[in-house]
């Protein structure tokens, strides 16, 4: 076996796993307190890169320096998509919210191909072909960014869990939305927060790979299914499980398309997702609902 390049694509898939985390924290967030699998989170992904790019063609700056501006463009969007679709179905059954965000996925992915077209375009940035020597082994810059902000954006999240009124409604409303209605915290509102806060998760995660990818209607595919895998690995509506999760499936990913083959990447995720589920069913980190 060829040990150096087993080690850099290890590094490289720990890396690009850090943007799976990013995006499955945030499913998994929405997930623990609206009992929702958001199935669009890569088309939102997409519609993240495409701000960027919009914002960059009228600012001309490096797309990190967006980010507040991407923030603001996803609430927005996020928004208005959540008041015309998810908020008309609050209170169905699980059924008719994996349709609907299984739809609202492919809405989205086709409505970025009408709005920007289907050509691949481009976010100039400086640091895109930078990269760090560790040994023999060579980092790419943007990967390290992207991992980086993960990890900033991860702990704010549990900053705001942990330590704030919001966070503290939103755990409550997790644990039993009746009961919190009751004692007089406002769950719609609650539950449109934490869409809201996976929505910009998810742009911020597109934002991160501008430099990695071209922006495309067809990233969306990349990001649809392992993000998702990630989080049931977890464990959903864990956190921890979500973070560890995306590092796993990045490195499996990684691994498996470079000594074995490309084409069958997302297949050892699968496979992997199948393995983990029959042996932990609720996941490595889940546990089951707490009875009283």
């Amino acid at each position: 076996m060829n040990y150096w390049l087993f080690f850099q694509t290890l590094i490289n898939g720990l890396l690009l796993g850090g943007v799976y985390s990013l995006i499955g924290v945030g499913i998994t967030l929405v997930f623990g307190v609206m009992k929702i699998v958001n199935f669009a989170a890569g088309a939102y992904l997409v519609w993240g890169m495409y701000f960027t790019w919009v914002w960059h063609q009228v600012t001309g700056w490096e797309a990190y320096a967006l980010i507040p501006l991407v923030i603001i463009s996803m609430i927005i969007f996020g928004y208005i998509t959540f008041k015309l679709t998810i908020r008309q179905v609050l209170g169905s059954d699980f059924t008719t919210f994996i349709l609907i965000t299984v739809g609202l996925s492919f809405f989205l992915q086709n409505l970025s191909e009408v709005v920007f077209g289907t050509s691949p375009l481009a976010v100039t940035s400086a640091t895109a072909l930078y990269s760090l020597r560790l040994g023999t082994f060579v980092i790419s810059v943007p990967r390290i960014i992207a991992f980086g902000g993960m990890l900033i954006f991860v702990a704010g999240i549990g900053i705001l869990l942990n330590k704030t009124l919001l966070g503290r409604a939103m755990r409550a409303t997790a644990e039993n939305a009746e009961v919190s209605q009751m004692l007089g915290i406002n769950t719609e509102k609650t539950f449109t927060i934490a869409f809201l806060f996976g929505i910009v998760m998810a742009g911020i995660a597109g934002l991160l790979v501008t430099p990695l990818f071209f922006v495309s209607a067809n990233v969306a595919e990349t990001f649809r299914l392992a993000p998702l895998v990630a989080v049931v690995l977890g464990g959903l509506g864990n956190i921890k499980g979500a973070l560890i999760g995306g590092m796993l499936v990045g490195v499996i990913e990684g691994l498996v398309s470079t000594f074995i083959s490309a084409d069958i990447g997302v297949a050892a995720i699968c496979i992997l997702f199948l393995i983990v589920v029959y042996l932990f069913p609720l996941g490595l980190f889940g546990k089951g609902a707490r009875k009283a």
